[in-house]
């Protein structure tokens, strides 16, 4: 299996519905977003998959959240804005966003997005073969 990543970083506000302390009140965060894509075989420059891809995709995925309230994003209507969730949402973004671009999903055999909320604390959502 071959891996390859990138990074990035967006800010966001939101809130935390129930029991939550400060957390229900809103706040913002810088989020450092890493993206992890596995793929069985390389192609025939030897390559997993094309980090100037990933990258402008991350950046526009990303842009579309960076200075948001994430509660109100749609997705969120019936979620907790969690960054599990967050994370979630951004992965299935980015690869609705490929699909769009002509990328070939299935060419991924699994791919995983890691949300870092602080330096020390971060949460992440793998999908395997979308």
């Amino acid at each position: 299996m071959y891996r390859t990543g990138i990074k990035d970083t967006f800010r966001a506000y939101h809130k935390l519905i129930g029991d939550f302390g400060d957390e229900t009140i809103p706040h913002e965060h810088t989020y450092e977003v890493e993206w992890i894509v596995s793929v069985g075989e390389v192609d025939e420059n030897g390559f997993g998959v094309d980090i100037d891809l990933m990258t402008e995709t991350l950046s526009a995925v990303l842009s579309g959240v960076d200075g948001v309230f994430l509660n109100d994003l749609p997705y969120f209507a019936d979620r907790q804005p969690s960054v599990e969730n967050s994370a979630c949402y951004i992965l299935e973004t980015l690869f609705r966003t490929l699909s769009e671009s002509g990328f070939d999903p299935e060419t991924v055999a699994e791919s995983e997005i890691k949300i870092w909320e602080s330096e020390t604390a971060w949460a992440s959502y793998v999908q395997t073969a979308p």
